[in-house]
């Protein structure tokens, strides 16, 4: 059976699952709003669940990835997803879409208006890379690694 698209974005899936870290989901629509939809539900999830030592970070990489999947990744018609993850070593940004091209980090040229969405997410978050998932498509996703209070103190 065919999926309805509308205007808005799907309701957020929970926080909680039993035996896992806090996650929150949701569906984007393939439009040119969706970056920044998705950039302000990420960072009202992490603001929400207190994470916010990165949220700068984590706001521009949400942007970058998503910005990549509507440009490049997502067909017509289809859904990005953005699932925000926090873990006990790292926060993490996935965004999935159904398109099959691979992304790649370029150098691009100094006059170059376009092409430096992945060198910005490889010089902010900690880790990024592209995962297979089931279905259509792929994963990219950034991680950031947590703040500890004990970094830097002195012993």
């Amino acid at each position: 059976m065919a999926s309805r698209l509308t205007n808005q974005a799907t309701d957020a899936v929970p926080d909680l699952l039993p035996g896992t870290g806090r996650h929150r989901t949701m569906l984007f629509l393939r439009r040119r709003t969706t970056p920044r939809t998705a950039r302000d539900f990420v960072a009202a999830t992490l603001t929400e669940w207190g994470e916010t030592s990165r949220l700068d970070d984590m706001r521009l990489c949400a942007s970058e990835l998503v910005t990549n999947a509507v440009l490049h990744g997502v067909p017509v018609g289809r859904l990005v997803l953005v699932h925000v993850e926090s873990l006990d070593e790292e926060l993490r940004i996935e965004v999935h879409d159904s398109g099959e091209s691979t992304p790649m980090q370029r150098i691009p040229g100094e006059s170059a208006v376009d092409g430096r969405g992945l060198m910005i997410v490889a010089a902010t978050a900690d880790s990024w890379g592209v995962k297979e998932r089931p279905g259509p498509g792929k994963c990219v996703w950034a991680a950031f690694n947590r703040i500890t209070e004990l970094q830097g103190a002195p012993s």
